[in-house]
């Protein structure tokens, strides 16, 4: 905190027109479904990160429940930047074009008139060395190495003698996935509040989270056919979807079970 006041102060300039964005990265798991040390998972634990905002155009001591997005600081950015004079669109681009070259809105927009936005798309790419060695650390496809006891500042530490090592995985090639995340807890239907993933792998997962909060167990397999050829025609569109316009009207669009899915499956 200390050393944040201090970056802060030097890079600040006049605060009354000064604007600065505080988030963070995805954090870590602390043994949540056993898993330590790692946020390449798709669960609420890693996914939800803090983020701020202050300056001169932001009002004191407001906050929003809209969802805001990591997409969302630079349209935020420019905005600030437009409004207070530092900033124009470059000659012969208007205004609107300017701003649907982002997936992410301004945080300044959501406070002026704010637009619900019930999904958002969560991608990860797996990570594996794709290659086999004589490390015995070392697997195919996966991302693995060699820790100690130094890795593990809290209690409880891993039950590690001083000076030995344990081979530590972290990552492996088909844990690629693309997800749907929607959030309405307006209203508490089954498909207002869920997490759909699809994996690389053929993998799938669906948690209801009205229900479900803590993500302890999958229920893709309850599902009827049709609503799962729903749940991946939409998150095919939501990949494919450009500007914040088209893509909220995705979000806002809901999930519809009366039509033939399977023939307008793409």
């Amino acid at each position: 905190k200390q050393w944040y006041q201090r970056r802060v102060a030097i890079t600040a300039g006049d605060p009354k027109n000064t604007t600065i964005i505080f988030t963070s990265d995805n954090g870590f798991y602390f043994g949540e479904w056993g898993m330590i040390l790692d946020k390449r998972q798709p669960y609420e634990v890693t996914v939800r990160v803090p983020m701020y905002a202050s300056g001169p155009l932001f009002p004191k001591g407001s906050t929003q429940d809209t969802v805001v997005l990591n997409i969302d600081v630079a349209p935020t950015a420019i905005d600030v930047a437009k409004k207070s004079g530092a900033g124009k669109p470059k000659p012969g681009v208007s205004d609107e074009n300017y701003g649907l070259q982002f997936d992410g809105t301004s945080m300044l927009s959501l406070l002026e008139a704010p637009k619900a936005r019930n999904s958002f798309l969560i991608e990860y790419h797996g990570m594996g060395n794709g290659i086999d060695s004589n490390d015995s650390c070392a697997h195919i496809n996966m991302r693995c190495w060699y820790k100690d006891n130094k890795v593990w500042y809290t209690e409880p530490k891993f039950d590690i003698p001083d000076g030995e090592k344990f081979c530590f995985c972290v990552d492996s090639r088909n844990n690629t996935f693309t997800c749907e995340r929607r959030v309405n807890n307006n209203n508490p239907g089954i498909f207002t509040n869920f997490l759909y993933c699809s994996f690389s792998s053929g993998f799938n997962e669906y948690y209801n989270l009205h229900k479900d909060p803590f993500q302890m167990k999958n229920m893709w397999g309850t599902l009827g056919e049709d609503q799962k050829w729903e749940f991946k025609r939409r998150i095919g569109r939501i990949r494919e979807c450009r500007g914040f316009e088209e893509c909220n009207q995705l979000d806002n669009s809901g999930l519809d079970f009366d039509k033939p899915f399977r023939d307008n499956f793409r």
